[in-house]
């Protein structure tokens, strides 16, 4: 604003008026979406409260359940029926008694005076009976129910126990998400190579391509992982009659390298495996020791508590399993290979 305003000048009120058609089409779109909703769902709905905005309207109603996609679409197909039906939107001033006893629907809580305003469209005798819509309302409507335009559900959801919540746009707003969707179809039949009403059997079909190519990959990687077991595996050493693998792994947890350790313990089924990688630029060691070897002196804990002093770090663990941490991921390699003098010094 700029200027100033003086006692006794003249003034002129206005109103934004596309944006006062916006809201008065949700506005109606509100009274349709509540008709749909007590036709598809029962008359045991009720609002439970509202907003209307420009761009959209927001219906809260009394329901237990969510409401399933072919509920939706029949919500969604009823309110564009009444609105292409262009019922007039009639309103009119009479007694709340009056308005009650002629079956008016009022807003749960709210007070209202003797005189009331009635806006109703859809008359029993040329339409659908469970449509007809007559409520207790001050708001400002369209004159018909086809100014509203399209009428699209964008969302649904719950508010509270037995509250669930639609959210809807209307008129130019629906127009544009219709385009936007419309675009989006194109972009993606163009990407897939098919015409928009192909896309769910394309979709299908590259699906089912993916599923295939996972399961190639997974007994691609199968093979490597054996391959590169079975390689390991030939590195064991043996140290004064006990066989011993230390081995520097890829590995992306602590979890796979137990998992590792573990299969090559039984794989050897009497002997030492340790086993280290770089996890997040830190060295890790994982020690496994069979039961045999424990009787002779050997402890998985002890293991990987002096390998990790060569690596910065320190850890320990029972005598069958045990994993130490470390700061110096360049020394990994250097501990791997203490394990054999190790376990020479303290086999009994």
């Amino acid at each position: 604003t700029q200027g100033s305003a003086r006692l006794n000048d003249p003034a002129r009120a206005g109103i934004d008026t596309v944006r006062r058609w916006d809201i008065m089409r949700n506005h109606t779109a509100t009274h349709v979406l509540h008709a749909a909703l007590r036709s598809i769902l029962g008359e045991h709905v009720h609002q439970a409260g509202s907003l209307v905005a420009p761009e959209r309207l927001r219906f809260d109603f009394t329901h237990t359940q969510p409401l399933s996609k072919a509920e939706l679409h029949e919500i969604e197909e009823l309110a564009n029926d009444i609105v292409l039906a262009n019922f007039d939107v009639n309103t009119r001033w009479t007694t709340y008694k009056r308005a009650v006893d002629e079956g008016a629907m009022a807003l749960f809580g709210e007070k209202y005076g003797d005189e009331v305003r009635v806006v109703s469209f859809g008359e029993v005798s040329d339409w659908r009976d469970s449509t007809v819509s007559m409520e207790l309302c001050g708001g400002t409507h369209v004159d018909a129910t086809a100014e509203i335009g399209s009428f699209r559900v964008t969302s649904q959801g719950s508010v509270a126990a037995g509250v669930r919540r639609i959210e809807v746009v209307t008129g130019r707003v629906a127009e544009s998400l219709i385009e936007e969707r419309f675009d989006t179809l194109a972009s993606l039949a163009d990407l897939l190579n098919a015409q928009p009403e192909q896309l769910a059997n394309a979709v299908t079909q590259l699906q089912e391509q993916n599923r295939t190519l996972q399961r190639e990959l997974a007994q691609i990687k199968q093979q490597a992982a054996r391959d590169e077991s079975q390689a390991l595996l030939d590195k064991t050493m043996q140290v004064e009659g006990v066989a011993v693998l230390a081995a520097h792994v890829q590995a992306s947890d602590a979890d796979t390298m137990r998992q590792m350790t573990d299969w090559f313990r039984d794989k050897l089924g009497s002997g030492v495996v340790v086993l280290g990688a770089n996890i997040n630029d830190k060295p890790l060691l994982i020690a496994a020791v069979t039961d045999d070897l424990i009787k002779r002196g050997l402890h998985a804990g002890n293991i990987v508590r002096d390998a990790a002093k060569i690596i910065g770090g320190g850890g320990g663990g029972r005598p069958n399993m045990a994993q130490a941490g470390g700061r110096d991921v360049n020394k990994l390699d250097e501990a791997l290979e203490s394990v054999q003098e190790w376990v020479s010094v303290n086999l009994k």
